[in-house]
């Protein structure tokens, strides 16, 4: 509107933007998945003992 079009974004840009978003993505799911195992690991390690 004022400043104009914005830049195009390059290709290599939009590659490494995907490449941060899956990794994210990744990250999250592991930690999800860490904090699902996490009382039941617990309660595992206590009737162990």
């Amino acid at each position: 509107m004022f400043g104009g079009p914005p830049e195009q974004v390059s290709e290599a840009e939009l590659q490494e933007a995907n490449r941060v978003a899956i990794g994210n993505v990744q990250i999250f799911g592991a930690a999800c998945a860490a904090l699902w195992f996490a009382p039941h690991v617990v309660d595992w390690a206590r009737n162990l003992f």
